[in-house]
């Protein structure tokens, strides 16, 4: 099928026959042809604002995930830290009951010391 050289000859002589600018958009012709642009242009402005959507959906999955994962790393942390915490507080337990342990022991000593310096005297 060859190009139909005969209707773009017949639109240039409309043209060159219409005269001006204005005459040429008043024409049915010329407003059909601009209808088309018009939504030609439409709909590759909406086909741009959809890819737009789509790259944009896929960039709030990747940081959904990534906001997982860091939830994850930072429960894992939370469960690494209490245990070092119950871990600590055993400890200081075990050291506050050596402590006593050994300060009532030495309180036990003086008051024996004292107990004999007072015998003594008497």
């Amino acid at each position: 099928m060859a190009f139909p050289f005969a209707l773009v000859k017949s639109i240039m002589t409309e043209k060159e026959k219409s005269g001006t600018i204005a005459e040429q958009i008043r024409n049915p012709q010329s407003k059909i042809v601009m209808m088309w642009y018009i939504l030609i242009g439409l709909s590759l402005s909406l086909a741009g604002v959809a890819g737009l959507q789509f790259f944009y959906l896929v960039y709030m999955e990747r940081i959904d995930r990534e906001h997982k994962k860091r939830i994850y790393e930072l429960e894992r942390h939370a469960t690494y830290l209490a245990n070092r915490l119950n871990e600590a507080e055993q400890k200081i337990s075990e050291q506050n009951d050596i402590l006593e342990s050994i300060f009532d022991d030495f309180n036990e000593e003086e008051e024996e010391e004292i107990w004999a310096d007072v015998i003594e005297d008497r």
